[in-house]
């Protein structure tokens, strides 16, 4: 399926969300549509079949994940301030995090597991979640079975470290990348433009994955 044809798809399944609605649309969307749930998986099975062969032949193939809303899902937080009337505001969303009640996007999991039964696999978490978050974060995965000994996660620590400050301590394997040296990136997996490097190499489709989200966006 090509660019055109998936949008298409997500606006034409979306508008059926509009009518009778206790939720907003877009959380509706996600949390009740069909069409939510086979784009996600059928992403994440292009993914595999696109990088498949590059991970069997490295030593360490490693990727690039970005968390929520591509790994976990937090419509349930959504719902929560739809109850509450309230917008989102990063207090509310800590306490969320915290709770470690994210559920899946629907085809992570399977896609994680096939990609980390090949030895020397490794996924780089590359998160906006709060630092102070990630024990929490890491349960929450423990839970839902997609959590390994040698994942890497790098969640920010302040306003100024932003995923490009982060991408480039990957590649240059140093600050917080020191131990683990610079790493060549097969994949980036995201659900917002800002996840993805500019970067000619990785393309849409191809080596770039980026999932639907309408419920963080502003239009």
């Amino acid at each position: 399926m090509n660019l055109k044809s998936f949008y298409l798809i997500f606006i034409f399944s979306f508008s059926f969300c509009q009518e009778n609605t206790q939720y907003p649309n877009d959380v509706k969307w996600v949390t009740e549509s069909k069409e939510y749930k086979i784009l996600c998986e059928q992403i994440y099975f292009n993914a595999w079949k696109s990088i498949k062969k590059e991970v069997k032949k490295s030593k360490e193939a490693v990727i690039i994940m970005d968390l929520d809303e591509t790994i976990l899902d937090n419509s349930k937080y959504q719902i929560e301030l739809f109850k509450k009337s309230e917008k989102y505001n990063p207090k509310s969303w800590n306490k969320w995090v915290e709770k470690e009640e994210a559920d899946l996007v629907p085809g992570a999991k399977k896609f994680i597991l096939k990609f980390k039964n090949k030895d020397g696999s490794k996924i780089i978490f590359l998160s906006n979640r709060d630092n102070s978050t990630l024990i929490s974060t890491k349960r929450n995965m423990k839970k839902l079975g997609i959590l390994f000994e040698d994942d890497i996660f790098l969640l920010k620590k302040n306003s100024e470290d932003s995923k490009i400050k982060r991408r480039k301590e990957v590649l240059l394997g140093n600050n917080r990348m020191e131990e683990y040296g610079p790493k060549k990136i097969i994949a980036y997996f995201g659900d917002a433009f800002g996840d993805f490097p500019n970067d000619k190499k990785y393309k849409f489709g191809v080596n770039n994955f980026i999932f639907p989200n309408p419920m963080y966006g502003k239009w």
